[in-house]
């Protein structure tokens, strides 16, 4: 059956939007997110990499070949086999560093813009070999189609039409698939899904063509084995056809093409959204690729038993022609379509970024704050997009001859073996250096292009390249593609042996090695905010640009533009400039960011940021094993014990910027960890940055009983510093001891010490004043003794009085300077309780200086308790006291006590003392007998009355207890009572009589 030409046109235009329909429907998720974000669809867009070849050419390729066709199969599926130690670290380091194609690779590894602008220019020459094929399957087929299979090497009007048609339909849905928007930084979910729809169209093509084909031409896969059976010379023929170096040479080179061809590194890696993908493709691509294999040598054999008479590269289009089943020759037809059309599209969008990133910008960057840089570089993508396709067809219709597919095929892949000795260096050879990859490069593809290139332009070169040296019966695309990967591993390896590795080349070798966590060095930047960042970056990328990327870095870093910290400040630029490096190639992101945000001259040390070091480990933690994990445990042992030393630990960079903060000094300081690490000290809150900071510009390393005002209080503190030099880094350490409790406790041993000497010199003092005062008081008697006169009697019974109050004052000051008996062995002594509150607050009253407090004593004069006078007036003063100091002016502190019994105590006295205070808090009530516990202001309290009253009560066999607020009917809830239950003084009569009647 003939096809129209119009038809077959409007079937690949159909074919085309309904590709694009499905890549819309799933960018807008009109579909099932099961089927979208599905291994099974990224692991089938894979299928890509069998393109109008494993359709068509594969077939061919048995006829001439013999069994080496399967390497092309095969070659992939070893590279994913190495996945775990070659895809994998692959895909880590491009998503790390957002590199989106080998170019971008080998430029950030390299360091260099023109190992990446060499790369693009190669990949380019390499790829367009591969469009060409889709595009003459495509014209051939058309042509066989619309001209009962007839001469393809006709070159006519109508095969040129159709080929530019199909390009110029190409570039249109090129443009729409991948470059209506500027979204290359992520992937591309519609493009993936409709390359997996275009996947299972081949599969189904070539699966029906076989099948029908073996059992209308055969019977059936039985007869086809008897009909092999009947001509063995057709299996011994395939196996003779198998030379050993052409099998090789074509698994190395399918090796290396799916992972170096521009198509597969952009779905391997950058239309990758997830790592676990890499291991569903490990096993589903080769199930995948054998399913698209096994069609092969039975479309083979059955084009041989029905005499098919149509050229190898289209024995499946002549056998659905030789079938006469117009449905069939439809379904080949769009499976060719298929191939071609996916291929040419990836391909395309991969090297138009690639040449956008790494020829265009280069030479031309739009430097005007008014441009849209988003909108100048899609619509510079479009143009390059345009100007592939039209290039790639330039080459196909100039070529004087039609070569097969296998031909342009096999130049394709020995050019992309040439990129494999750079990929292997950037993950396993940290001494390669741009001088040795650019001048490998360069002598492997000059080999290449006099060996591959040019005699697919009809330029003979055999005679330029030493051939002779190699085994003879070789074929000629071996010899040469074997010449040209020994020239480029030699002149890689050779020179970069002899000439340098730079500090930024070992650098990015570092972290692209396995093991390596992303260190970079720790520099100084000249900013002091992050809005200061902002502001520059509109100099270089325009204002809309800078405001999205600085936006963008904010978020996926979850920092604030207020940010000072160095730490905070480094990490948004490292950000902005890996998020560019997807934009625009890690050259010239690199180029921008340090135009805009350079680091200052000075580099702070040879060592790492050790503070994203620990960021990274932390959440690199479970993906450690064997020493590594080991390693990491040490490290998480030692940092634990530095965080939970009791005493501060502070570690400082050379530029102050704090690298370490500990729990101790966190809580010393009341900042924490989180919120200073990174910073420096001019960064820390009053007055610790003023501490610090004199402490770190004195010529002293140690600082003792440092005295300073925080807003939690008086503070005593001892800093020592030292200086670190571990691991090339210059560090200083300061330590910081908080002795406030050790200091107060000093302050009061000696403030207990000067009012035991005051209480000794006032007993000398009232001794010494008695003895004139006693004089004073004989006079006056004798004085009334010896006059009449009233207003001498008067004056000397004022007199009498007045000395009788100094004496009373006198033995007051007398029996508090007495201690009392401090040995619990000593008897108690019955002591009146009033007489004992009486002259506690007859002595309290003495202080002009206190407030006005009306002093209540409503205890019976017969209540006596067991105890010592001495030290239970001293419990007493302590108490009035305090209620004194919590009560308002001109209060009523109460003191009550009565006679009780109970189950619990017996027979007891139970002593009250109530103040009209403001109370005492619920959470501090169990804590107030405490030693140094104390709820006065700074300075005017120790803390050490109440926990003298509690030992006084516990020695006399008492008990005190506190209760706040007061809860009596028809009274506020205000005030504290303490309640103190003493042994009544009877118990001392009971005791001596138990003792008498003992003895």
């Amino acid at each position: 059956m003939i096809f129209s030409s119009n038809m077959l046109l409007l079937t690949a235009a159909g074919y085309l939007l309904l590709l694009f329909g499905v890549a819309y429907a799933a960018d807008r998720r009109f579909l099932p997110s099961w089927i979208i974000d599905h291994p099974a669809t990224y692991v089938l867009s894979l299928g890509v990499y069998a393109g109008s070849f494993a359709i068509y050419g594969a077939i061919a390729a048995a006829k001439i070949a013999g069994f080496s066709y399967i390497y092309y199969f095969v070659g992939f599926s070893g590279a994913l086999m190495f996945s775990p130690i070659l895809l994998q670290p692959l895909y880590n380091i491009c998503k790390t560093y957002r590199l989106n194609s080998l170019a971008d690779l080998v430029s950030f590894r390299f360091r260099s813009q023109w190992a990446g602008t060499l790369t693009t220019v190669f990949m380019g020459l390499l790829i367009w070999p591969l469009i060409a094929i889709q595009i003459q399957t495509v014209s051939d087929t058309v042509l066989i189609l619309t001209n009962d299979a007839g001469d393809i090497a006709n070159d006519s009007h109508p095969r040129r039409f159709g080929a530019w048609l199909f390009c110029a339909m190409l570039m249109v849905f090129t443009i729409l698939f991948g470059s209506r928007n500027l979204s290359a930084r992520d992937s591309h979910r519609g493009l993936v899904t409709a390359l997996a729809f275009e996947s299972l169209i081949k599969l189904l093509a070539v699966v029906t063509v076989g099948a029908i084909a073996v059992i209308s031409i055969f019977g059936g896969f039985a007869d086809m084995q008897q009909w092999l059976s009947e001509r063995p010379e057709l299996i011994a023929q395939l196996r003779s056809l198998t030379n050993s170096q052409e099998k090789h040479m074509m698994l190395v080179m399918a090796f290396a093409a799916s992972m170096c061809l521009p198509h597969m590194f952009h779905m391997l890696i950058a239309e990758n959204p997830s790592p676990r993908n890499l291991r569903a493709a490990s096993w589903g691509l080769p199930l995948y690729l054998l399913l698209l294999s096994l069609p092969v040598l039975p479309l083979l054999w059955a084009g041989q038993a029905a005499q098919v008479n149509i050229p190898a590269d289209y024995t499946a289009l002549g056998l659905a022609f030789h079938l006469d089943q117009p449905w069939l020759t439809g379904l080949i037809y769009l499976g060719g379509l298929s191939a071609a059309s996916g291929i040419i599209i990836v391909a395309t969008l991969s090297l138009a970024s690639m040449n956008l990133n790494h020829v265009a910008l280069p030479l031309f960057y739009p430097t005007s704050e008014r441009v849209d840089i988003y909108r100048w570089l899609l619509w510079t993508r479009q143009i390059l997009i345009v100007g592939i396709i039209a290039v790639s067809y330039g080459m196909y219709e100039f070529m004087p001859v039609r070569h097969s597919l296998s031909d342009l095929l096999i130049a394709t892949l020995t050019g992309a073996v040439q990129f494999l000795p750079g990929l292997l260096a950037v993950l396993y050879w940290p001494q390669a250096n741009r001088k040795g990859f650019i001048c490998g490069l360069t002598a492997g593809f000059t080999v290449w292009i006099l060996g591959n290139m040019l005699p697919l332009l009809g330029i003979h070169t055999e005679h330029l390249l030493p051939l002779s040296s190699l085994p003879s019966g070789t074929p000629y695309w071996v010899m040469s593609g074997s010449l040209s990967l020994s020239a480029n591993v030699i002149a890689f390896i050779a020179v970069s042996l002899m000439t340098e590795t730079s500090q930024e080349e070992r650098g990015a070798a570092e972290a692209c090695t396995l093991d390596d966590l992303n260190r970079p060095s720790r520099h100084a930047l000249n900013l002091r905010s992050a809005r200061e960042m902002r502001s520059r970056l509109i100099d270089a990328l325009g204002n809309t640009a800078a405001q999205e990327e600085f936006q963008r870095a904010l978020e996926e870093l979850q920092l604030a533009d207020s940010e000072t910290r160095p730490y905070a400040l480094r990490r948004i630029r490292d950000r902005i400039e890996v998020n560019l490096s997807a934009l625009v190639g890690p050259g010239n992101a690199r180029r921008l960011i340090d135009r805009a945000l350079p680091y200052s001259g000075s580099q702070l040390g040879e060592g790492e940021d050790i503070t994203f070091i620990e960021d990274r480990l932390e959440r690199y933690q479970t993906h450690l094993t064997g020493l590594a994990a080991d390693l990491d445990g040490l490290r998480r042992y030692h940092r634990q014990t530095l965080e939970n030393l009791p005493i501060g630990v502070c570690a400082l960079g050379a530029d102050q910027e704090i690298l370490m903060w500990n729990k101790s000094i966190a809580a010393i300081t009341g900042v924490d960890s989180a919120d200073i690490t990174g910073s420096s000290v001019s960064g820390l809150p009053w007055p610790w940055a003023i501490c610090l900071s004199s402490f770190l510009h004195s010529d002293d390393d140690h600082w003792t009983k440092y005295s300073m005002e925080t807003a939690s209080g008086h503070r005593w503190l001892n800093l020592h510093k030292t200086e670190s030099h571990t691991a090339g880094r210059n560090e200083l350490l300061i330590v910081v001891e908080d002795i406030t409790d050790t200091q107060l406790l000093e302050q009061e041993l000696t403030h207990q010490e000067r009012l035991a000497s005051i209480g000794r010199l006032a007993a000398g003092v009232a001794h010494e004043i008695g003895n004139p005062v006693t004089g004073i008081a004989c006079l006056a008697q004798n004085l009334r003794y010896d006059t009449t006169n009233p207003e001498s009697l008067e004056t000397a019974e004022q007199i009498i009085k007045q000395t009788q109050r100094i004496s009373s004052i006198v033995q007051s000051l007398v029996n508090f300077a007495h201690t009392g008996r401090d040995d619990p062995s000593q008897a108690f002594e019955a002591v009146t309780v009033r007489d004992c509150v009486d002259e506690a607050m007859h002595l309290l009253s003495l202080d002009s200086g206190a407030k006005q407090t009306c002093y209540d004593n409503r205890c019976p004069p017969n209540i006596q308790v067991a105890g010592d006078y001495q030290r239970l007036m001293q419990v007493f003063i302590n108490l009035i006291s305090n209620a004194q100091d919590a009560s308002k002016e001109v209060a009523h502190v109460t003191v009550d006590a009565r006679r009780s019994q109970d189950k619990i105590h017996g027979d007891h006295v139970h002593i009250t003392l109530t103040d009209q205070g403001s109370g005492i808090d619920d959470k501090l009530r169990e804590q107030i007998f405490e030693p140094f516990f104390t709820t006065k202001d700074p300075g005017q309290g120790t803390g050490l009355g109440l926990a003298l009253v509690y030992n006084i009560i516990s020695d006399l066999g008492g008990e005190i207890s506190a209760e706040s607020p007061i809860h009596e009917q028809g009274l506020a809830k205000q005030g504290t009572r303490f309640h103190i239950l003493l042994p009544p003084a009877s118990t001392l009569v009971q005791n001596g009589e138990n003792l008498e009647k003992s003895t």
